[in-house]
This record gives C-alpha cells, sequence and structure tokens, in this order.
C-alpha cells in the first residue's frame, strides 16, 4: 500500500508538475475578487455589463501577477521538460468543449442568465473535473464548483433575492474568493511532493 501510494505521488508530480504551480491561480483569484469586490462597493448601481468592465480591470494586476509567479517558479523549482505543444492542445480542446458547452446550457436552460456566466460555469466544471480527475489529492478543487452554485442559488435567475444587476458581479466574487485557497493548496501540495521526491533521492543515493 506504502509503495502504490508513492508511485501515485511520484505520476502526480510528474504529470501535474505545471498544474501544481497555483500561486498562478491563487494570484488571478485575488486579482478577480478585488476587481469585483471594489466594484460592487463603489458602483452607485451595479450592473451586469459593469461588472464585465470591471472583469478586464481585473487583468491589469492579474497579468503581471501571473507572470512574476511564472518566474518565480522557474527559478525555485526549474523547468519540466515534457510534451508541451500535445497537453496544451489537449487542455485547449477540453477547456473550449466545456466552455461551449456550459453556455449553450445555461442560455437555454435559464434565458435570464447574463452574458458572461458561462465563464463562471466553465471555470465550476473545469475544477469539479480536476477534483475528480485526481482526487483525492486536489479534492479541494469542489470548492469552486461549490461557491458557484452557493452563490447562483442566491440570485434572481434561480429564484433567490439577490439584485439582478449584482448577479455576474457576486459570481465573479465568489469564484475568485474560492480559487485563492485552491491555488496556495496546489502550491503546498508541490512543495510537499518536491520535498518527498528529494528525500526518497537522498536516501537511495546514501
Amino acid at each position: 500500500m506504502m509503495v502504490e501510494n508513492r508511485l501515485e505521488r511520484i505520476r502526480l508530480l510528474s504529470e501535474r508538475f505545471q498544474e501544481l504551480q497555483g500561486l498562478r491561480v491563487a494570484v488571478a483569484g485575488v486579482s478577480l475578487a478585488a476587481a469585483m469586490g471594489v466594484y460592487l462597493m463603489v458602483a452607485p448601481v451595479p450592473t451586469n455589463n459593469g461588472a464585465l468592465a470591471a472583469l478586464l480591470l481585473a487583468l491589469a494586476p492579474m497579468v503581471p501577477g501571473v507572470w512574476y509567479a511564472n518566474r518565480y517558479y522557474s527559478a525555485t523549482f526549474g523547468r519540466q521538460v515534457s510534451n508541451p505543444v500535445a497537453r496544451k492542445n489537449k487542455a485547449t480542446l477540453v477547456f473550449l468543449l466545456v466552455y461551449f458547452g456550459s453556455g449553450w446550457i445555461l442560455n437555454t436552460t435559464f434565458p435570464a442568465i447574463p452574458s458572461g456566466a458561462p465563464t463562471v460555469a466553465t471555470v465550476a466544471l473545469v475544477s469539479l473535473w480536476v477534483a475528480v480527475r485526481d482526487w483525492p489529492w486536489r479534492g479541494y478543487y469542489v470548492g469552486a464548483p461549490v461557491a458557484v452554485a452557493l452563490t447562483f442559488a442566491s440570485t434572481a435567475s434561480a429564484g433567490g433575492t439577490l439584485d439582478p444587476g449584482k448577479t455576474l458581479a457576486f459570481l465573479f466574487l465568489a469564484t475568485g474568493v474560492s480559487l485563492v485557497p485552491i491555488g496556495v493548496l496546489d502550491h503546498l501540495l508541490l512543495v510537499r511532493l518536491l520535498k518527498e521526491s528529494r528525500e526518497s533521492l537522498a536516501r537511495r543515493v546514501n
């Protein structure tokens, strides 16, 4: 059993090395949550179109923040040599299928859902997929779909009492907040797996 767990951890580190660089996700979550929080506080009458504009403003700190996180990981942990083209193409295909599929389902089932909501739904569905795929190691990814589902349940589109004009802003806010602990936990998992790998290698050498 211990051997199987060790092999599973090695496989997880090898296959998810890039994904586990979670500070990038945490930075994106902080940027998104901060932008939506500020927008909800300062906007006289929050609207869904205003939330989309705030989303674009969130990119201002997000892009350099993710860039610095990438530099940190390259300098601290190095780069993994793999087959990036094939993996990127596969990830892109999965993302597009989930995005357009969820958008079509939402627009068909709930016509009142504003533009931009499919993006939130896609993040939630991809997070759920990651949690199931890498269970139990990354089970914390269920936090994103749970946060989105609870927020959506309080909106007018789902029969809740939340002001329709604030629907998208709150959905983005919930998504951003949920991504912060997810990213931090991914980072901590990466650090732990690398530490175990190095300790195992050191034992073999000695």
